[in-house]
């Protein structure tokens, strides 16, 4: 009993250490948004994509499990979702991750008389990707002028 409860013990302290990052034992890894673009554009939706780069300072490789993200324009949701994603950066690689997120046009539609009025779109991208046994998050706020 006593040796389940030291087990117990031992691996909730390594979850936690793992969760805040051991300064030169395991740190999280770096997340910046490389870029945003359009593609399959129809007349009722679109996606955009954004390629996030993921860093990994460590000396191994770290394996990743999915993504989950969040977009909002002008304050107002229009897209999120969650990506199922197996896969391993290499010991101090980087590595380009794209996501898919899917527009409703109708959705933009509704934003379209503040954005002219205001003459900006803002955007707020929010999300984390996710390890074995914690997520690492990301952000990024930005706006765009909006021609009449």
């Amino acid at each position: 009993m006593l040796k389940r409860i030291s087990i117990l013990l031992s691996s909730a302290l390594l979850l936690q250490a793992c969760a805040s990052g051991v300064p030169g034992v395991i740190e999280q890894p770096k997340i910046s948004i490389q870029n945003i673009g359009l593609q399959d554009i129809s007349l009722t939706e679109g996606v955009a994509v954004v390629t996030l780069n993921v860093a990994n300072p460590n000396a191994f490789p770290i394996p990743l499990k999915g993504i989950q993200y969040g977009l909002s324009l002008n304050g107002h949701p229009v897209a999120s979702g969650d990506q199922s994603q197996d896969m391993s950066i290499g010991a101090r690689q980087e590595m380009p991750i794209n996501i898919p997120v899917k527009l409703d046009f109708m959705q933009l539609l509704q934003l379209a008389p503040e954005a002219m009025k205001t003459r900006s779109l803002q955007y707020d991208l929010t999300g984390a990707v996710k390890l074995p046994f914690i997520s690492v998050p990301f952000q990024r706020q930005g706006g765009v002028g909006v021609r009449q």
